[in-house]
């Protein structure tokens, strides 16, 4: 009889343990939800973008942490961050949240930024360039904030063009005004184009009798 008794107490305790055990499970396996809002998700480079996960919760108690991974290997924490993205290019966000029984979620999202456009410009000398006369063109104040330029095309208005680089020279045989054009391409693959106009003095060249 005693034994019995022992028995049955034996299996009570097991039950109850297991019932705990599994109520222990069923509450741990409740991870956090990871949510936020961006703004704005594209523009041109330097795009400043504002970041909110506030919306994330978690059902067992509270979000404990906030980590930022912005996709251009800068990293932040917390529930309300910014980052300025300084190129252009397609980067994923990634947040990861976790609560106080150290369970956790992540959530991603994409923000596009445009490469900024170059800008071309160039300068001639001489001011007043006469027929046969060399014309020196210099596209040394042609810039990109996406690095460097590596392409220089010019288009002289008489029919020739160049892509010598950001120096170069042509002659002009008839006196009249002529529109050249650069245009760049800088390492991004964004372009430029610049027109400025070119007067050379003087006439036709002489025909021979």
């Amino acid at each position: 009889m005693r034994k019995g008794r022992m028995l049955l107490l034996g299996a009570l305790s097991l039950a109850m343990i297991g019932s705990l055990v599994g109520c222990t499970n069923g509450y741990d396996t409740q991870a956090p939800k990871a949510l936020f809002a961006l703004r704005p998700a594209e523009g041109e480079a330097p795009l400043s973008v504002s970041f909110d996960a506030t919306p994330s919760f978690s059902e067992n108690g509270k979000v404990t942490e906030y980590l930022w991974d912005f996709g251009d290997g800068n990293v932040d924490e917390g529930p309300v961050v910014s980052h300025t993205y300084e190129r252009g290019g397609t980067f994923q966000v990634v947040l990861q949240v976790f609560n106080e029984q150290g369970r956790s979620d992540e959530r991603k999202y994409e923000v596009v930024v445009h490469f900024p456009q170059p800008t071309a410009d160039f300068d001639y000398a001489p001011p007043r360039p006469a027929t046969g006369e060399w014309v020196r063109f210099d596209a040394s104040a042609s810039h990109s904030p996406n690095g460097e330029i590596v392409e220089y095309r010019w288009a002289f208005g008489d029919g020739h063009t160049s892509d010598e680089g950001p120096k170069t020279k042509h002659q002009y045989w008839n006196g009249r005004t002529y529109n050249v054009s650069l245009t760049i391409t800088d390492e991004a693959g964004q372009t430029d184009k610049f027109t400025k106009s070119v007067e050379i003095q003087g006439g036709e060249p002489c025909k021979a009798l």
